[in-house]
């Protein structure tokens, strides 16, 4: 067995020992912990469950335990009172414990700090996969955790970044620096391999944008991009520009509120961008389908789905043409002049 297959297995158990036969609607809330130790797209997707909480225990104060590389997206959340990064820094019981996504640590927590009622993201996975394997998208899981509590789960939930008026500044300062004015944002990185677009097909796509659309380019991503994003500037024709290993996630997000269009891998980013009310162009591969797909009104992808999907991400069966090399330049640059401001 999986380490996350005990992890779900005791969730589902320590939710099972505190809830016992007790209904939710039943318990007076003040106070609420959710926990999602998880990544940076994953939390930009459970954005819609803070604001249907708050909706629900309007006078309850909503703690957030997060891993510190978010915790500047979710800081400007109205409906987030307080944000945590370990259990030293929680105090006092909390009536409802909402995991989103957690460890044996926030397991062995909720165990010594039982609250009135605990919810979990291991019992409505293992629901889902009993349900014909189906698992809708993450957006939707996280509504299902919290469903108890509802009337009803949206049918289109919202997911909206806030940023502080520093980033917003950091983001408007670069722009006014190097006189940009129309732009279009690119991540080119992806944690793994398998996930990542080909760099030469990049540089195509900026240059169609940049001479069919006269649009800017910058580039953005972490330290472990920079290569990359050296050997695509230098085979450009023209001037680009980077934010990459500059920017906060905070500032990235404020930065794509003022893009044209965001393009760019499956990857964590992709997601910000999304929330950031950009148009955006999510490139996908190997992953599962339709769960993880940038979320909203001006959000779009293109998957090259093979029989071999999902895979390990690792391992390929088809080295010589990957599924994101199946993703022609023409199939992009098409679905960029649909959807560019």
């Amino acid at each position: 067995m999986k380490k996350e297959d005990f992890i779900y297995a005791s969730s589902i158990c320590c939710s099972t020992w505190i809830n016992g036969f007790k209904k939710p609607q039943n318990i007076p809330v003040s106070r609420i912990l959710i926990v999602k130790l998880d990544e940076i797209g994953d939390m930009v997707n459970a954005i819609p469950v803070f604001q249907e909480l708050k909706n629900v225990y309007p006078n309850a104060t909503q703690t957030l335990w997060c891993k510190p590389f978010v915790k500047s997206l979710m800081e400007p959340m109205a409906a987030i009172d307080h944000i945590v990064l370990s259990t030293k820094e929680l105090s006092g019981k909390y009536d409802l414990i909402i995991e989103l996504r957690g460890t044996f640590e926030s397991i062995g927590y909720a165990l010594l700090h039982p609250p009135q009622y605990r919810l979990d993201r291991a019992s409505v996975r293992l629901k889902n996969k009993l349900n014909k394997g189906v698992h809708p998208h993450e957006v939707l899981t996280n509504l299902q955790i919290i469903a108890p509590l509802l009337t009803e789960i949206p049918s289109k939930p919202s997911i909206l970044l806030n940023f502080k008026k520093s980033d917003e500044n950091i983001a408007q300062q670069f722009l006014v620096q190097n006189q940009l004015n129309r732009f279009a944002v690119f991540h080119c990185g992806a944690r793994k391999k398998l996930r990542q677009w080909k760099e030469s097909n990049f540089i195509q796509a900026a240059s169609y944008l940049k001479n069919t659309h006269a649009l800017d380019i910058i580039f953005a991503g972490d330290e472990s991009d920079l290569p990359m994003i050296s050997r695509m500037q230098a085979a450009l024709d023209f001037k680009s520009y980077t934010v990459a290993n500059i920017f906060s996630l905070a500032a990235f997000g404020a930065l794509c509120k003022q893009a044209q269009v965001f393009l760019g891998n499956e990857s964590g980013p992709l997601h910000i961008a999304a929330a950031s009310g950009c148009s955006v162009l999510g490139l996908f591969g190997p992953g599962e389908p339709k769960v993880f797909y940038p979320w909203g009104a001006k959000a779009h992808f293109l998957h090259e789905v093979l029989e071999c999907n999902p895979c390990d991400q690792i391992n390929c069966k088809y080295p010589d043409n990957t599924c994101m090399d199946r993703i022609s330049v023409a199939a992009v640059q098409e679905k960029l002049n649909e959807i560019i401001l």
